[in-house]
């Protein structure tokens, strides 16, 4: 018995030196291996913030994973992903595991997010789970000499069109012409650079200072000209002779033509620093953005929506990128083409007219009288691309006499009724007198048609007391003229201000004072007399119904004007323009500045068949020499009869 209980002791003893060493050793022989979740998890946490610090690797460490991390999300700025363990595949008792980790990066606005899986290989190793650590683990397939790149993707820009379909602004070919630096430097350089600014015909001086500046490796661009501009054609095999200089080609929004409805169209360039702040994130540097005109106003229809891409990019060791892989793509969405209402061949017609207008601003602007479209709106170079045509602010002068009619018919007048045409009337102390060569014979008591037709200054100030600053007024709004309407584009219908001040009431009478018109507005006059009711302006297609003024034009009263405005074609001024079909006109000067004599804006105001037209000149004599000329050659060029 005895032996057998000191067995027994001894056996409970040796377990016991087990134990204890075992529990001495850290570990139980009741403990079951750790999992392998936790540092999946950890994994993932990792990947999210980029940062590996708490990762077990097997064949790297957790500094080098974190730096190879960091150089590829580097690229993506702030953007970093969501991971997230979603499966863990693991045997008990086995060595071996296979985590399934799902990322999720919000790389836009949309809806869709750029998501994928990774399979990672763990390995428990000395009791502790250790990730085999790949390229791939980040991104699908990534490899260790590539990084991530996240790159917007717009479509191409939308066109403007005309009513036809016809391309307006759309891309065409341009090439850039300039200095590649990585060809020819120093002195040299600048030799070049100068040599190539007279062929170009760009400031050589400033030129040359510009590519001394740029770095060894740039090229430096001195002017961006269309395939078709005549320095390319003509000059092109001498720019291939300068040292270093290199054409490059490419496509550019552009119009028809350098000067081409210019200021209506508007530029497409790179957005501003202004624009990318004011867009809240819509635009980045480098996007192509509308510069001013329509471009400008309808710039997010045009520019569509942006998608995007997140490429692969193996990169050399100059930062440069060799090749790129896409991992992911969000489709753009197409912008949309604007339709016009401009005629090409009624606005070259126009561009034509004025294409020799160097000395003073001119313009000229043709609508459709059955619609109210635009038909032409050009301006003359002296204009300097400014938007005079539909947007000026200028003195209609005796133009402005066809509402002053207006205002007299609401009156009671008729086209035969008498109004007195003195050589001066004074009102308040002002002198008002008629233009100098104001033929005798058409003074005195004068039918209203005649005092139009012969434009007498006096017969139409004498209503002034008849004929109230509202009516006037009144009478301008029916005829499309003095309200502030919410345009679809860039355009001024003309103003004419109340006032309680005699003497400017009495100007207004004869489109001065503080009466304000531009050549659109006076075509619209026109179309509204021509038409028998108030028209309003059309230039973009589907654009909303401009409101009828409060007044609108009788036919009645819109017939007593054409008459007027048929004697001005037929005896008076506008005879000139008989001979083209002209049916309706009036001419129109207005005094401005301080010489003395004072310079004079000109006008003349024409409708024939469905059309009618405006053209102003800044400075000129009259509106039979200085004005009128531009619609003869209009009609000539653009004749639908």
């Amino acid at each position: 018995m005895l032996r057998g209980s000191r067995a027994r002791t001894l056996v409970a003893v040796s377990l016991s030196g087990v134990l204890v060493g075992t529990l001495g050793a850290g570990c139980s022989l009741f403990d079951s291996p750790p999992k392998p979740d936790d540092t999946a998890r950890a994994l993932a946490s990792g990947l999210a913030s980029g940062d590996l610090g708490a990762v077990t690797f097997k064949n790297t460490t957790p500094a080098k994973a974190t730096a190879f991390v960091k150089a590829a999300y580097k690229d993506l700025g702030t953007l970093r992903p969501q991971v997230a363990l979603s499966e863990m595949s693991h045997t008990e008792g086995s060595d071996h595991a296979t985590a399934t980790l799902f990322s999720r990066w919000d790389v836009s606005t949309s809806p869709t997010d750029w998501t994928y899986e990774t399979q990672v290989d763990l390995s428990l190793v000395d009791d502790r789970w250790r990730v085999s650590w790949t390229p791939g683990v980040v991104a699908p397939q990534l490899t260790s000499d590539e990084t991530l790149d996240l790159a917007r993707k717009w479509p191409r820009r939308a066109d403007i069109v005309d009513s036809s379909g016809g391309k307006i602004m759309t891309e065409r070919e341009v090439a850039a012409v300039g200095i590649d630096k990585t060809k020819v430097s120093g002195a040299e350089a600048t030799a070049a650079a100068k040599k190539l600014a007279a062929l170009i015909e760009i400031d050589p001086a400033r030129f040359a200072a510009k590519v001394e500046a740029a770095g060894s490796k740039a090229f430096v661009e001195g002017v961006t000209l269309r395939a078709t501009d005549p320095i390319i054609e003509e000059r092109g095999a001498a720019i291939e002779k300068v040292t270093g200089a290199l054409t490059v080609p490419a496509l550019q929004v552009l119009g028809p033509s350098r000067t081409w409805a210019a200021p209506i169209l508007g530029t497409v360039g790179e957005a501003t620093a202004e624009q990318i702040k004011a867009s809240k994130d819509a635009l980045e540097a480098g996007d192509t953005v509308g510069k001013n005109g329509l471009e400008y106003r309808y710039d997010a229809r045009l520019r569509g929506t942006p998608g995007l891409a997140v490429h692969a990019v193996k990169r050399g060791a100059d930062g440069s990128a060799l090749d790129k892989r896409e991992l992911f793509a969000e489709q753009s969405t197409e912008g949309e083409p604007l339709t016009i209402t401009l005629d090409p061949k009624a606005q070259s017609a126009a561009e034509s007219a004025l294409a020799k207008q160097t000395k003073h601003p001119t313009a000229l602007v043709a609508v459709r009288v059955s619609t109210g479209e635009v038909l032409a709106a050009a301006v003359g170079p002296a204009a300097a691309g400014t938007t005079l045509a539909l947007a000026g602010k200028e003195a209609p002068g005796s133009t402005f006499k066809i509402v002053s009619s207006l205002a007299n018919v609401r009156k009671g007048a008729t086209a035969d009724a008498l109004l007195p045409c003195t050589e001066t009337l004074t009102v308040n102390g002002r002198r008002f007198s008629n233009y100098t060569t104001y033929p005798k014979d058409k003074l005195g008591d004068i039918p209203m048609r005649t005092a139009l037709a012969y434009s007498c200054n006096t017969a139409f100030i004498s209503q002034h007391e008849k004929v109230s600053q509202d009516e006037l007024v009144s009478a301008a709004q029916s005829l499309g003229m003095g309200e502030k309407l919410d345009l679809p584009f860039t355009g001024f219908l003309g103003s004419v201000p109340t006032t309680d001040d005699v003497v400017e009431h009495a100007a207004s009478f004869i489109g001065q004072g503080r009466v304000e018109a531009s050549p659109l507005t006076m075509a619209i006059v026109v179309a509204s007399v021509m038409k028998g009711q108030t028209v309003r302006p059309q230039l973009v297609a589907g654009a909303p119904a401009l409101p009828k003024p409060a007044t609108p034009l009788d036919p009645t009263e819109a017939g007593v004007l054409r008459q007027e405005m048929r004697d001005v074609v037929t005896e008076g001024s506008g005879k000139v323009l008989g001979p083209l079909g002209v049916e309706y006109a009036k001419t129109g000067t207005a005094e401005f500045g301080t010489k003395s004599p004072p310079d004079t804006h000109v006008w003349m105001v024409a409708g024939r068949g469905d059309i009618a037209i405006a053209a102003y000149n800044e400075v000129g004599d009259n509106g039979v020499t200085g004005a009128a000329p531009f619609i003869v050659s209009f009609l000539k060029a653009y004749d639908l009869r």
